[in-house]
């Protein structure tokens, strides 16, 4: 990989750019800045996230450099010459000329890349630390935070048993010991590389018709590159053991035929090029080489002007043809050979004395392989191959996301610290109402596995929770619109719980999301707005998730919807939600469309990285007791959970069970759910009530 253009040397190592770098540097940013940033810290201008993302990328590419310099340094060391170190598209490469002399050299050269990138996670890492103790800004943190993951990411990818990569040419260092036989170490570990490659371009093609989209894409293009690379370690083992000891003249095509700079294109190409039927000829005056001239180029001249025009017009220089002596081994110019080029010339003190082609080299190879006996090597050992497999595998289950989230215990979070209120008066709470929530992630194949058998965990398929074609930043920033809006509700129903007058309006219940195996699926679009329910209005979400919830699932419904400027009527069927949803619903996310709330006083809420409406009843709690003067909370930490409506109706939820997990783990004394879901936390070490609207709910903190 030959760089595009070079950034600048360090200890005399070239170190630049090639063109396909800059895609995938401006892929990077606009990933991050348009959905990681965005979902992981809420709240923040664009332009913030642009900056976070500009440099994370330069942090992370600067760590790329690092690794291959953590190389290079080692090689130079190691007395093997380098190139060059190349930014590209699928991260970085430092170019060495020829192998290691020893299995040890191999070993030490190797490894420091890998030890270069733990160096950096765990800098970065303990800066994250430092950071959440500290409280630094979001953006700081943010940038310091993706860099250490991805340096970890890049230290366990690059430590994989395979050739190419890091972790393979560790592998062969040890196989090299262990059979005293570079060859059979390379074949070895080029084996692992393909059979890694393989496994890459498996989880491209499951993740590209899983709906996995661009990744899918890119661990598919990342196999094939490393089964090629794979590949082409074992052709250039293979060509270094056939060609030991074998010199340059032994192989070159002795007395080429050449043409002199001053003859006319005409002649190279009326009488030449008719006889010989070369595509280049080299170029000679007094038998010292001056350039090679093609053909194609020489064909480009035109017909009037070729027998005026010089072939030393239309040649290339010898400056830009690779030039080898004679007496040199193949081995040693053999990473010089450009295989761009149609010939290499051949010199002996100045003078031309042959050409040598790729197609040279192959017969050396062929011929060189076959006069040589059979190369005998120690086997690698049986464990040795299942621990390779078993890491191979690990690595892929580690880098598949199969279509399933896991539903694990969230944050439990006051709820009281977001509020603030102002233009009534206000009592100072005395205890704490926590909002619990859970933690929807789509983990790799092994932590999936892991889950699975986790008595708190909940697994469920993707299409169940995140609409299909709905990127996961898209889905959390609507996710948190439905939890901005509950909260406001929730204002509503508190303050009516306190006597106090609030009108509600709104002109309808907007379709935010469409789960694919919905069975409304087929009957509404993102963006319908669903006005009446059999008949009856519906113009808040609250209307339309007691219609629905409280009859049974499989109910069928009229539902009467604008669309596109029209009004239609359409039918469709409930069914039980999963638990991460919970109760009986449409398969829908919704919010409120035109909401207004006339509240007789002004409240507000702090950012939180939460989404959905199961705070509501959370909410509700603390703002009736800050507006009371009555104590409900007394002292304790009570955990909530359920949806409320603007009548203070609690809905049902999903993820109980880790929602009382959650609770438990931040020093609950007593937790709040909606009617009917008591049973879902049946492990809970505290006591769980059930309850129907926010006024049953504030009698049960006064009764107990």
């Amino acid at each position: 990989m030959e760089s595009t253009f070079t950034l600048v040397r360090v200890r005399g190592i070239p170190i630049g750019v090639h063109w396909s770098w800059l895609f995938v540097f401006a892929i990077v940013v606009w990933s991050l800045a348009t959905a990681l940033f965005p979902a992981t810290y809420p709240g923040l201008d664009g332009w913030v996230y642009l900056a976070m993302a500009g440099v994370s990328a330069v942090v992370l590419f600067s760590s790329v450099l690092l690794h291959e310099l953590g190389h290079a340094l080692r090689a130079l060391r190691e007395g093997l010459p380098i190139e060059g170190i190349t930014l590209w598209l699928l991260g970085g490469v430092a170019k060495m000329r020829g192998n290691p002399p020893s299995a040890g050299s191999e070993f030490r050269v190797a490894i420091c890349g890998p030890v270069v990138s733990l160096g950096l996670a765990v800098a970065f890492g303990a800066a994250a630390m430092a950071g959440n103790q500290l409280d630094w800004p979001d953006p700081v943190q943010g940038v310091v935070d993706y860099v250490a993951r991805l340096n970890l990411l890049l230290l366990g990818f690059n430590l994989v048993p395979a050739l190419p990569l890091d972790g393979g040419r560790v592998l062969r260092s040890w196989l090299w010991r262990r059979q005293e036989s570079f060859l059979a170490a390379t074949r070895s570990a080029a084996r692992a590389g393909r059979a890694f490659g393989l496994t890459l371009i498996a989880i491209g093609l499951l993740g590209l018709f899983g709906g996995g989209g661009q990744g899918g894409i890119w661990f598919a293009f990342l196999g094939w590159f490393v089964l090629q690379a794979a590949q082409s370690e074992t052709s250039m083992a293979q060509a270094r053991w056939a060609l030991g000891g074998v010199r340059v003249r032994d192989v070159m095509t002795p007395d080429p035929v050449v043409v002199s700079p001053d003859a006319s294109v005409a002649d190279l190409l009326d009488g030449v090029a008719p006889e010989q039927r070369f595509s280049t000829y080299p170029v000679v005056e007094r038998g010292q080489p001056q350039g090679v001239v093609s053909l194609r180029k020489a064909a480009a001249v035109p017909a009037p002007e070729r027998h005026r025009r010089r072939v030393a017009e239309v040649m290339t220089p010898l400056d830009g043809i690779p030039t080898i002596s004679a007496d040199s081994e193949i081995l040693e110019v053999l990473p010089r050979f450009d295989s761009g080029a149609n010939r290499a010339l051949v010199t002996d003190t100045g003078r031309l004395v042959g050409v040598i082609s790729g197609a040279d080299i192959v017969r050396a190879v062929e011929v060189g392989a076959a006069r040589r006996p059979p190369e005998t090597a120690r086997r690698a050992g049986f464990l040795v191959w299942v621990a390779v497999t078993l890491l191979i595998v690990g690595a892929g289950a580690a880098l598949y996301h199969p279509p399933y989230v896991v539903i694990a215990p969230g944050e439990a979070a006051n709820a009281a610290e977001d509020i603030t209120i102002s233009g009534v008066p206000v009592t100072q709470l005395n205890g704490k109402y926590l909002l619990t929530s859970v933690r929807v992630s789509q983990p790799s194949a092994l932590r999936l596995l892991v889950a699975a058998v986790h008595p708190d965990r909940e697994v469920l398929a993707l299409s169940t929770v995140i609409p299909r074609g709905v990127e996961p930043g898209e889905f959390s920033r609507r996710q948190r619109a439905v939890f901005a809006e509950s909260q406001m509700v929730a204002a509503v129903a508190a303050a009516r719980s306190q006597g106090l007058a609030v009108s509600v309006s709104g002109t309808g219940v907007a379709v935010v999301d469409v789960l694919r195996d919905s069975p409304t699926a087929d009957a509404l679009r993102v963006g319908d707005v669903i006005v009446a329910v059999d008949g009856q209005p519906v113009m808040e979400a609250s209307d339309l998730s007691q219609a629905v919830s409280s009859r049974p699932a499989g109910t069928t419904f009229a539902v009467t919807v604008e669309r596109g400027g029209n009004r239609m009527e359409l039918q469709v069927t409930s069914r039980r939600l999963p638990q991460v949803s919970g109760g009986v619903g449409l398969g829908i996310s919704i919010e409120t469309r035109g909401l207004k709330a006339d509240l007789p006083f002004t409240v507000s809420f702090a950012e939180r990285n939460v989404g959905g409406p199961s705070a509501g009843l959370a909410y509700a709690l603390a703002i009736a007791d800050m507006l009371s003067p009555r104590d409900y909370a007394a002292g304790r930490v009570i955990a909530t959970t359920g949806t409320i409506d603007a009548d203070g109706d609690v809905g049902p939820v999903g993820g109980v069970n880790q929602k009382a997990e959650a609770a438990e783990g931040a020093g609950a004394e007593l937790f709040l759910v909606p009617g009917g879901e008591v049973e879902e936390a049946p492990r809970a070490e505290i006591p769980v009530r059930g309850v129907q609207s926010l006024e049953q709910a504030l009698r049960a903190l006064t009764a107990a």
